[in-house]
């Protein structure tokens, strides 16, 4: 007969105080006390699931009957007190499950057999686990006893929810918190179990079993059995993932490699890898929020005693952390927060992870091509009129394949505008070539000829000639070369603020993109443009190639209605990608929003409250 075989959580289990794991502060005090004599009539252990709690207070019980206490405080495990604990009929300690003996009998029973002194032994010790199942009578009814037990009683309640307990019994109670168990100290206790039951056991796939636990000895050790089980004596760390079905860090690693790169296709291959792998997008997503926390605690040597990993994976950690700047890390965290919590209420989940994913290329991609003609942006404003010309190629049906062209064009028209940037003036040369020469000289026949054939070109070109026709109309002396710019416009163009541009756009994105266009709709709806001037204005859209060619996508729909609202043909609009520490900012939520408008105006919170509103 094979012999009867005992799980490691039980087999393993501490017996004194030096072998409790990861509660070494506790242990120590409880020692002292032993040693010293000076024991609490109840003691109350609080504290996460599997960390220690009911084990500490067997050993106490022992220890404190123990008829050969060593030097150190720890029972001797040969005397008659010792062996019957042992083998289970000691009948000084008594333990009761509380979640099912909770009513006022069955305290009244325990009170009773307290007022018996002990056959045998100093105390008699009452170990009470899960005592926050008690209810509210039976612990009225405890509250005398555990207040003046006799002299040879201890109680000891173990709980892991302390909140629920009655402050009146809290107050009698001595109270111990135990913490959670570090990655290093479960991955040492394993390491001893390993080599105890001679299996040979990988250190990386030791640690991902106790990341996994999440500071839990009975969970780690419980899933090492399995994985034992599974691997046949020879733990890899293959054997752990595939047993425990996590998210490998490689993968995360991958992951940044390819957006420092800027390989947005191998991202959305990858992706594609991790869900047929049969991982939820949001676990994905909550498991790279963890990974890029990690690599902004891995970036400095303070704060790198924070990650809880084995130094193999620690190091892998600091060489992806090195490559990457604060801000970046910032951006990155907001980003996939935002997504964790639009996850649940998306409708198509796997586009929200897609565009979150291929919105973070932009943050970390060095030498980008994207981010090199955004990069004047901020500091000079007219040079974020050359990307204003997608409006003349998307004019045409494709509206892909102009977009090269798109930064060829606007190029020479603003070259004279801009005298003070060195990059247009570098490309001027280009402007000498018989196209671009009726925009800065409009002669009266040529304007005409070319204006009249085609509807929708004169709207794009138009932002440029106008502006300068502008500024001409205030002198007097200029009034015949403006008016050949003017005359391809029938209807008079109509002065409008940024609250009419704005309310404008948002009915555009409400009202104007059908069902389907559901993405330009999520890409639009968060931003809002701003007046740069009387008629042009600019809006800021997350960097990323596939959302630049997207929104390129709807534009001439989007400027064309923007024109035909406002009533006014001279409108441009110029379109900005946002700098990284634009994206660094906190995305608000509606009621984000709504706390900050109700700081501006408190009667605003009062509406709600009278009207009974709530977020959608």
């Amino acid at each position: 007969m094979t012999e009867h075989y005992v799980v490691s959580a039980r087999k393993y289990r501490p017996d004194t105080f030096r072998s409790i794991v990861g509660q070494e502060a506790m242990a120590s005090t409880l020692r002292t006390a032993v040693r010293s004599g000076k024991l609490s009539h109840a003691y109350l252990f609080c504290g996460p699931r599997g960390v220690g709690k009911t084990t500490a207070a067997r050993v106490l019980a022992r220890t404190i009957n123990c008829e050969n206490l060593s030097a150190e405080g720890e029972a001797c495990g040969q005397c008659e007190s010792c062996k019957a604990f042992e083998e289970q009929r000691s009948f000084n300690i008594f333990e009761l499950d509380a979640a099912s003996n909770n009513s006022v009998e069955d305290i009244r029973q325990l009170t009773e057999q307290v007022q018996m002194p002990p056959a045998l032994g100093r105390y008699k010790v009452y170990i009470i686990d899960e005592v926050h199942m008690l209810s509210a009578a039976a612990f009225n009814a405890f509250l005398k006893t555990l207040e003046e037990p006799p002299s040879y009683a201890i109680f000891i309640l173990a709980t892991t929810e302390k909140h629920k307990i009655l402050p009146t019994i809290l107050s009698r109670c001595q109270i111990y918190d135990f913490k959670r168990i570090t990655v290093q100290d479960i991955t040492r206790h394993l390491r001893y179990v390993a080599d105890s039951e001679g299996i040979d056991a990988e250190e990386t796939a030791l640690g991902l079993i106790a990341e996994k636990a999440d500071g839990g000895m009975r969970d780690a050790l419980s899933m090492f059995d399995r994985i034992a089980s599974f691997a046949g004596g020879h733990i890899t760390y293959q054997h752990a993932l595939e047993s425990l079905n996590v998210l490998d860090y490689t993968y995360f690693i991958r992951i940044f490699e390819l957006f420092l790169s800027g390989d947005h296709r191998s991202v959305l291959l990858l992706l594609d890898e991790l869900m047929g792998k049969g991982f939820e997008g949001q676990t994905i997503l909550t498991g790279l929020s963890a990974f890029v926390r990690d690599l902004l605690v891995a970036q400095h040597p303070d704060t790198l005693q924070l990650l809880e990993k084995p130094d193999a994976v620690a190091a892998s950690y600091a060489t992806i952390a090195q490559q990457c700047i604060p801000a970046s890390l910032f951006a990155a965290l907001k980003t996939l927060v935002q997504a964790d919590q639009q996850y649940r209420g998306a409708t198509n989940k796997r586009l929200l992870v897609e565009l979150s994913f291929l919105s973070m290329v932009p943050l970390f991609k060095r030498d980008s091509d994207l981010n090199l003609p955004a990069a004047p942006a901020p500091a000079a404003p007219p040079t974020a009129t050359p990307q204003v010309a997608p409006q003349t190629p998307p004019a045409t049906t494709p509206p892909a394949s102009p977009a090269p062209k798109a930064q060829t064009a606007p190029v020479a028209a603003p070259a004279p505008q801009a005298a003070p940037n060195p990059a247009p003036a570098a490309m001027t040369p280009p402007p000498a070539a018989a196209e671009p020469t009726p925009a800065p000289a409009p002669a009266a026949p040529a304007t005409a000829a070319s204006a009249t054939p085609p509807a929708p070109a004169p709207p794009s070109s138009a932002p440029k000639r106008l502006f300068g026709a502008r500024r001409r109309a205030d002198a007097p002396s200029e009034a015949t070369s403006t008016a050949p710019a003017e005359a391809p416009a029938p209807i008079e163009d109509k002065d409008f603020t940024e609250d009419d541009l704005q309310r404008a756009w948002v009915r555009f994105v409400e009202q104007e993109l059908t069902p389907s266009q559901i993405l330009y709709r999520n890409i639009l709806r968060p931003e809002l443009p701003k007046l740069l001037d009387g008629v042009q204005a600019e809006i800021s859209l997350p960097p990323g190639e596939a959302i630049h060619t997207t929104v390129m996508e709807v534009y001439p729909q989007l400027v064309e209605f923007l024109r035909t609202t406002l009533q006014n043909r001279k409108f441009n609009l110029v379109l900005r990608e946002k700098t990284v520490e634009e994206q660094a900012k906190i995305v608000l939520t509606q009621e984000d929003r709504f706390n900050q408008l109700a700081e501006i105006n408190p009667e605003v919170r009062k509406l709600k409250e009278a009207l009974g509103l709530r977020f959608s």
